[in-house]
């Protein structure tokens, strides 16, 4: 049954959506060449930096993704499946920007070329392509008009479409600019419907209307299970977004200022979305809501049964910008990696900049389009994350360590490269092969000789064979003269 929704909220929607193609219109002067396009020419100051980087880095499949962990497993939402990335930012906070800033690069794939030539930029840059084509995002927004009743047609053109207007009028510009305006949103939203929603169930006493385990820090999950959350953290450290703002920050301290206080800001808003995922829970368990509630469906439904009219419209803004946020963000990098990592040397390594940010305005209208066809060939957003995060950690997290830490030899990030993606692929083929779909697990699994071998290890099984192949490369490779 369609959640209901009152003009006024939708005309607050509508101003939100006015508001971003202005933006993006506003800041397309600023663009001269490709570096003003791409990086926003070099000068994003700390305010910027942590707007866009909380903004960008929560995508709206992470808000449904918590607040559906939440519903169904309660406290380990927060406590595992979103705090090992908060450790993993503040080292990668102390360590990182300075050490990638003294490359003389723009993209994460021109690190690996920096250290490893150009057969380790292009597997790189297929990986980060992959990645960060914004299908989970597109794919939040199509649940959202799903539990919301509208056409998604109609839902994901507007939203997707005024996405790309801004984007390729303003490059990051507009994008950190709107995510400025996307993270206020957000935030608000959160801040307004926690209070209204813990009324609603009875406080934020919540306990006595869940399951014992929902209280517990692991919520009854098993220790494979927390362990690959904990490694799925790794992204931190090859995230093409992070490496794209440290390129595009004012200065080092900067872009570790916003790391840091970004981290506060992503556990506030983790911790949001998982007590909301509870209350829905806890509603459910008093009749309040229809006990055929799905948990991804969680945050919205409660959400929209109990804030008024006004503040559904707010809400539902905060929402959209929460997709929106990384749609931009992720459209602009995937683009870049066609045309600056991948066209670009093909072409002798040289474009004249109109043309460089003529092809990236184009890549980003390409780029999305595709996300739009490769939403459909997942059923649920979470199988695509798997795909995507573990492809990227097992392709370029072990070369990226070895560039920035290391003097390793050039054959090294290569051998490393396609080792991952093979193993990666094998455990793959292997679970849907030999594996069964587990409907309590909402996942496919591989039982073999006592052991429950479960998609989302194929990261665990990954790491290592790429670490084996970087061994290899480097005792099998030639220096460099």
């Amino acid at each position: 049954m369609p959640l209901e929704v009152a003009p006024l909220d939708y005309g607050i929607v509508g101003a939100y959506l006015a508001l971003m193609i202005a933006l993006g219109a506003w800041t397309a002067r600023r663009i001269r060449v490709f570096k003003d396009y791409f990086l926003a020419g070099g000068a994003l100051t700390t305010p910027l930096l942590i707007c866009t980087l909380v903004s960008t880095y929560y995508e709206l499949d992470v808000t449904f993704a918590v607040s559906e962990t939440g519903f169904d497993s309660g406290l380990v939402a927060w406590f595992w499946q979103e705090r090992p990335y908060y450790f993993a930012i503040i080292l990668a906070a102390l360590i990182l920007p300075a050490r990638v800033r003294r490359l003389p690069c723009m993209t994460l794939p021109d690190v690996l070329e920096h250290r490893y030539g150009p057969r380790a930029r292009v597997a790189g840059a297929i990986a980060c392509f992959v990645y960060s084509l914004p299908i989970t995002a597109i794919a939040g927004l199509a649940a959202m008009c799903k539990v919301l009743g509208w056409p998604p047609a109609w839902g994901l053109g507007a939203a997707v479409g005024v996405c790309v207007l801004y984007t390729t009028m303003g490059g990051l510009w507009a994008d950190a600019i709107s995510d400025t305006v996307q993270f206020v949103l957000m935030c608000g939203a959160f801040a307004v419907a926690i209070p209204i929603a813990a009324a609603w169930v009875g406080g934020h006493d919540v306990a006595p209307h869940l399951p014992a385990a929902h209280m517990t820090a692991t919520g009854g999950l098993s220790h494979w299970m927390l362990a690959t959350w904990t490694v799925s953290a790794l992204t931190v450290f090859v995230e093409p977004a992070f490496y794209q703002r440290m390129f595009a920050a004012k200065d080092t301290a900067s872009i570790r200022r916003a790391l840091i206080a970004g981290i506060l800001l992503w556990a506030a808003y983790d911790w949001g979305a998982t007590v909301l995922g509870m209350f829905a829970r806890a509603a459910v368990e008093q009749g309040l809501l229809d006990a055929k509630l799905e948990g991804k469906a969680a945050l919205l439904t409660v959400c929209m049964h109990t804030l008024p009219v006004g503040l559904k419209g707010l809400f539902l803004g905060g929402v959209l910008a929460a997709a929106m946020s990384s749609v931009d963000s992720y459209s602009l990098l995937a683009s870049g990696n066609l045309v600056y990592d991948i066209y670009r040397p093909l072409r002798g390594g040289t474009l004249p900049e109109r043309t460089m940010v003529r092809l990236t305005r184009a890549g980003v209208v390409l780029v999305t389009i595709v996300a739009l066809l490769a939403s459909l060939a997942f059923d649920k957003i979470t199988d695509a994350w798997v795909f995507m995060a573990g492809a990227l950690v097992a392709v370029v997290f072990v070369p990226v360590t070895g560039a920035l830490f290391g003097n390793p030899r050039p054959a090294a990030g290569f051998a490393s490269a396609c080792a991952g993606i093979a193993g990666f692929g094998a455990y793959l083929a292997l679970v849907y092969t030999l594996g069964v779909y587990d409907e309590e697990g909402e996942s496919w699994v591989w039982r073999a000789g006592g052991l429950e071998l479960w998609r989302e290890f194929a990261v665990l099984f990954a790491l290592p064979v790429s670490a084996a192949g970087y061994l290899i490369g480097n005792l099998a490779g030639k220096r460099e003269p």
